[in-house]
């Protein structure tokens, strides 16, 4: 691994892996302290994703229509090709740590975050991120198979994280209202064979029905609804891999009003027909 030190400065670059098979992989990345003169404006962005995290003093990000003041806690992403502009404060710059990295189906695992624009998130709270940047930073492995391996491991689980527990600063929900989310999607999982409403399900987290799928979707990435009918999903492929119900009745018990709905929603979710899954598992067909 090839890296530049400056006083206030660390650069890591990091050699190809010998195997491109990697679903996330770390081009270059560092940590910048006190740097006055930290500016960059790139039209055109990187061929790379771009990711900052701020943990003192404070920066700008241009969103594409005003810089965003960033402070420690928060932290930016940028996707290949975005245009990227973003500068230190010069009287108390940020302690700032990036990571320029590759992937295979990054897109979907980070559901469009800094995809077309940039992607402006807190992450207070989530110690592990700081933890796993500090051993990235660390890292003096040779570019074998064993470091690459591990490389790509810690750059996983902190995407994995972000995408996780990583919030946008604009609309975050309201404080407790990320508990409620979570304690709502709970409930929805143990009702989902219920013939359930907006309204029922809104209600579990104390809120009306506009915000409550506003806040749900910033939160998982996916509306209530489509969240309800992928618990009604994953409840209908235990019971075609575990049982001898026919595909209507699966339907009825997961909580599909009919049989053809199911069908074309399951067609949908894995490209293949619930007769067809279960043929699939060894389970022989009705």
């Amino acid at each position: 691994m090839l890296f530049e030190v400056t006083l206030l400065r660390i650069n890591h670059f990091v050699p190809n892996p010998r195997f491109e098979r990697f679903l996330c992989y770390p081009e270059s990345f560092g940590h910048y302290i006190d740097e006055t003169e930290h500016h960059e404006n790139r039209p055109n962005g990187l061929t790379t994703y771009n990711w900052h995290l701020v943990r003192a003093g404070k920066g700008y990000v241009w969103t594409g229509e005003e810089f965003v003041e960033l402070r420690s806690g928060s932290g930016f992403l940028y996707g290949p090709g975005v245009p990227q502009r973003y500068y230190a404060d010069r009287i108390d710059p940020w302690d700032i740590r990036w990571i320029h990295f590759t992937g295979r189906g990054l897109g979907s695992l980070l559901q469009g975050r800094g995809e077309r624009d940039v992607w402006i998130f807190s992450w207070e709270g989530v110690a592990r991120l700081d933890q796993l940047w500090s051993e990235l930073l660390d890292c003096s492995m040779p570019p074998f198979q064993e470091g690459s391996a591990r490389l790509s491991a810690i750059t996983y689980e902190m995407v994995a994280l972000l995408v996780q527990h990583a919030e946008a600063i604009k609309g975050i929900p309201k404080p407790g209202m990320r508990d409620r989310l979570a304690e709502a999607a709970e409930w929805i999982l143990s009702h989902c064979h219920e013939s359930l409403t907006l309204e029922q399900m809104a209600s579990q987290a104390n809120c009306s029905p506009s915000y409550f799928s506003r806040q749900f979707r910033r939160l998982n990435g996916k509306t209530p609804i489509e969240y309800l009918t992928e618990c009604r999903i994953l409840k209908s492929k235990a019971l075609l891999v575990s049982s001898n119900m026919t595909v209507k009745q699966i339907a009825e018990y997961s909580g599909f009003s009919n049989s053809t709905y199911f069908i074309q929603c399951f067609r949908k979710s894995e490209g293949m027909t619930p007769e067809q899954f279960r043929i699939m598992r060894g389970i022989g067909s009705n």
